[in-house]
């Protein structure tokens, strides 16, 4: 059965699919991506995490496909604006839909307020390891956190080990090492997070909420907003480092030569001709 694509502009309310293993069970996987200009940064390595999901759940989509998908919603946008690009397929839908990545507006924050959240991580889920559209718990996680004045819940396991926050990956500097909790602890490993840990060498090894308090450093990851600097955890007192400035500025670097590579690649990919499938182009 042919799957259905469609491509949903920044703003725009309107939009259908079909009711599928992804909206009646959560069977289904998505990617948030950011984009600079029309070009989607780090598309491979996105593509490559949703590919590993989708196998596991044994839905078929061709990387060719996605990706042309991508680029096409991707050249519908504001070439002097940052996006964020989210791709979601589930066995009948292949959707793009694009919204302004939030971390890019002059007024965002540029540091973290975090908690610990009441819910726990199960580290034996296969599915923890996924990005899945069984997301809800780190939504409403994330909606409790904010009426408490809090940017970012932090999810320990049902060991007591720190594992992540409802939307990153957390890293600390701890004894003068950059740690960082592995996959095994319950997390989602994000593109983000890997490039940190290249980055910066980190050592990936679980460690708990009191062993956190100690750092002399602690910040998040995720592809949109890169590594944001966490000042403050429940009335633990941090000061911004400097491992995640060398994060954020060794980021902004990949991210343009990964941008001049993905302009290559998308004027041969993408024609000027070329029409967007599934309904209007808005």
């Amino acid at each position: 059965m042919k799957a259905h694509e469609q491509i949903i502009a920044p703003g725009a309310e309107e939009g259908w699919a079909y009711a599928d293993d992804g909206f009646f069970f959560g069977i289904g996987a998505f990617e948030t991506i950011a984009v600079s200009g029309q070009t989607p940064l780090f598309l491979d390595d996105h593509l490559t995490r949703m590919e590993e999901t989708l196998k596991f759940f044994g839905i078929e989509a061709a990387h060719a496909d996605l990706q042309a998908l991508a680029l096409r919603a991707c050249a519908e946008l504001d070439p002097t604006g940052e996006w964020a690009l989210k791709l979601t397929v589930a066995n009948r839908n292949r959707i793009a839909s694009t919204r302004r990545n939030p971390y890019a507006s002059p007024n965002a924050k540029r540091a973290f307020s975090c908690d610990f959240s009441s819910v726990r991580r199960n580290e034996s889920s296969p599915l923890t390891r996924m990005k899945t559209l069984t997301y809800a718990e780190n939504i409403i996680e994330k909606r409790r956190a904010r009426e408490r004045g809090i940017d970012e819940p932090l999810f320990l396991n049902t060991h007591g080990e720190v594992a992540e926050g409802a939307v990153s990956n957390i890293f600390a500097v701890i004894a003068g090492e950059v740690v960082t909790p592995p996959v095994s602890c319950g997390l989602l490993p994000g593109i983000m997070r890997r490039l940190a840990i290249d980055l910066t060498e980190a050592i990936e090894r679980p460690f708990t909420p009191s062993e956190l308090a100690t750092a002399s450093e602690v910040f998040l990851t995720n592809s949109l907003m890169g590594a944001m600097p966490v000042t403050r955890l429940g009335e633990t007192r941090f000061e911004p480092g400097h491992v995640s400035h060398m994060v954020n500025q060794a980021y902004a670097e990949k991210k343009h030569r990964r941008k001049k590579v993905v302009e290559e690649r998308s004027a041969k990919l993408v024609k000027p001709t070329d029409k967007v499938e599934g309904g209007e182009s808005r």
